[in-house]
């Protein structure tokens, strides 16, 4: 016997539509076929429903993916997979079970008894703020950009956390320490001088090392006037991080002025000042500067005697067409080998490395020190380098050029 019946029929206690064959034909087995899917369907329905039906609470062990999915909304089944597809955080092995395990619980809750648990290594599910940041069930989470204060924590429902996980077969919230979490802290306390040495070695290397500003050349389109080492406002550039800190700093410091005026100046004097500087102009200087001769070494007095020494004979030798400077660079230590001398011309080139004598003796083979002959070297290399000839020629920076 066959029967024909409409081409899908409705369930009138869910409002869904069960489509059938297009021939609307159908034997006696189709017909226990589809009174046992409409029988397990209830009970799938009623499983889902009732959080006790495994017994105390939502167990993942009975959980039955594949019957289970097909009872989800349309827009239950998108979000899960718009999790899946696009979080780049999840690394759950089976991710379509633990987000449907998930669904009975408030991911929100479960993050805030996790940090009212352990404050110090509170332990987070990677599929948890994946979640967060998709369902609409979290809209309002995401509206508040996940901003929780710890009255949030001191509120959380611990008990919920609890059954979560016996859910997946605990018998009560594990706790762990912060070294098993990957957690990173801060550590506060006071640095010691070898650290202090390395931070300040690291800014130095940020300040005298700046890749920006060395390999930006004269006819590139960034290249500005006050890039220019003669023009009068070099150094101001915006693409120069110092200029913009000082920068940031000025306007920092001109409204923390404004703020305590009523304050004494040596009251604000303990918190900022300001160092000017008075410019005098010389143009008999300006006119004969032809290079900045750099000399940075540890603040050894042996060190500190050689610098001086290399500015008098500099000064001797030059007068105002080369400025020294000396760089004490005080976070170096004597074990450090650091005695550099470079001057900054028409190119800038360096003339003399104690480190580079040490570490990397195969390329640099002058001398380490700076002795009676190789302060002469310097004098003549210097003569050289500010010289219309060098000005005017195509040379290219190499170390056989800086040989002693």
């Amino acid at each position: 016997m066959r029967y024909k019946w409409p081409s899908s029929i409705e369930n009138e206690e869910d409002g869904e539509n069960l489509v059938y064959p297009t021939n609307n034909a159908f034997t006696e087995r189709d017909l226990v076929d589809i009174d046992d899917k409409i029988r397990a369907y209830k009970e799938a329905r009623e499983r889902l429903d009732n959080q006790t039906y495994f017994g105390e609470g939502h167990v993942m062990a009975y959980m039955d993916v594949e019957k289970d999915w097909p009872l989800l909304s349309n827009e239950t089944q998108d979000e899960i997979l718009d999790v899946i597809e696009n979080s780049n955080t999840m690394a759950c092995p089976e991710p379509e079970m633990w987000l449907m395990y998930d669904l009975k619980f408030n991911v929100t809750n479960l993050i805030l008894a996790s940090f009212k648990h352990n404050p110090e290594a509170p332990i987070m599910f990677t599929q948890w703020m994946p979640q967060l940041e998709v369902y609409e069930r979290y809209a309002d989470e995401r509206e508040n950009d996940f901003q929780w204060s710890w009255d949030d924590v001191e509120q959380a429902d611990m008990e919920e956390l609890e059954r979560y996980y016996k859910g997946i077969g605990y018998d009560s919230i594990p706790k762990k320490g912060p070294e098993e979490t990957g957690i990173i802290t801060l550590d506060t306390s006071p640095m010691d001088d070898e650290e202090r040495e390395m931070l300040a070695l690291e800014n130095w290397y940020d300040e005298v090392y700046n890749e920006e500003a060395d390999n930006l050349l004269f006819d590139d389109e960034k290249f500005e006037p006050r890039d220019n080492v003669y023009d009068p406002e070099f150094g101001t550039s915006s693409s120069d991080k110092s200029s913009a800190l000082e920068e940031k700093f000025m306007k920092e410091f001109e409204a923390f002025e404004r703020e305590f005026s009523e304050e004494s100046q040596e009251w604000r004097d303990q918190f900022a000042t300001v160092e000017k500087f008075e410019y005098r102009p010389d143009p008999e200087g300006q006119k004969e500067f032809r290079g900045h001769l750099v000399v940075a070494c540890t603040p050894s007095d042996e060190d500190m005697e050689v610098a001086e020494k290399i500015t008098e004979r500099f000064n001797d030798e030059f007068g105002k067409a080369v400025f020294v400077e000396t760089r004490v660079l005080g976070h170096a230590r004597m074990e450090d080998n650091v005695f550099e001398v470079w001057l900054e011309s028409y190119e800038i080139d360096l003339l003399h490395s104690k480190r580079q004598a040490f570490i990397n003796s195969k390329l640099w083979t002058g001398p380490s020190e700076v002795d009676d002959k190789q302060l002469e070297y310097l004098v003549d290399e210097v003569k050289y380098l500010i010289s219309d000839e060098a000005r005017n020629s195509y040379r290219m920076s190499d170390y056989s050029e800086i040989k002693a």
